[in-house]
């Protein structure tokens, strides 16, 4: 028994030692993914991607059926028309249609790929970007957290940390990264309510 309290004892004593001597620090991912520059320039990029491969998704479209408008056109008097011509004018309906669908396909496969590509790179440089600022201010221990509770996707998460923000390193990644954090609301004051008066008032002299 007394080992065990002795070891009890000696991991106690060991944990305060490591928390004493080691600084602990966290990031909010999802708040410096917000407030990176590169996030807000590859979502302005991806919207004009997908802007202009719309516009040509519409042309390749538009192309298509006003060609099978034709066809159906057609149809309706095919007394001039030869076996050949028929299916020559439908082969052409399914060869559009083919180069719509295989563009469309194309296109989402392209949007992805950028975004995946560029979204390792903006991972990759926050990363180390939070890596120098630990280094810079003697961090030994980052966490990755969100500001958002509910965001289970940053892992390993720290639920809670009581140092009024003292250990939050999130701004220090931002400037690292060449990006301005965004103003911190103002703490108002309430004025100080005047105490009322406790001098007592003068007694009225008798007549």
């Amino acid at each position: 028994m007394k080992k065990i309290v002795l070891a009890i004892t000696l991991t106690f004593v060991s944990y305060l030692s490591f928390s004493q001597t080691q600084k602990i620090g966290y990031v909010y991912d999802d708040y410096i993914m917000v407030n990176y520059h590169q996030v807000k320039a590859l979502q302005t990029e991806v919207s004009n991607k997908r802007d202009e491969l719309t516009k040509q998704l519409e042309e390749k479209n538009n192309a298509y059926q006003e060609r099978y408008a034709q066809y159906q056109a057609s149809l309706k008097s095919i007394e001039n028309l030869t076996t050949e011509s028929l299916n020559a004018s439908l082969q052409e309906v399914k060869d559009l249609k083919k180069v719509m669908d295989d563009f469309q396909a194309s296109a989402e496969a392209e949007l992805q790929t950028l975004i995946t590509t560029k979204y390792q790179v903006i991972r990759e440089n926050v990363d180390a970007a939070t890596k120098k600022v630990a280094a810079e201010k003697g961090y030994k221990i980052v966490f990755r957290r969100n500001v958002d509770a509910s965001n289970r996707e940053s892992t390993p998460v720290l639920l809670y940390a009581n140092d009024n923000g003292r250990d939050n390193l999130s701004d220090a990644v931002l400037i690292k990264l060449g990006s301005t954090p965004p103003a911190k609301p103002q703490e108002t004051t309430t004025p100080a309510k005047t105490a009322p008066s406790t001098a007592k008032k003068p007694t009225p002299k008798k007549q």
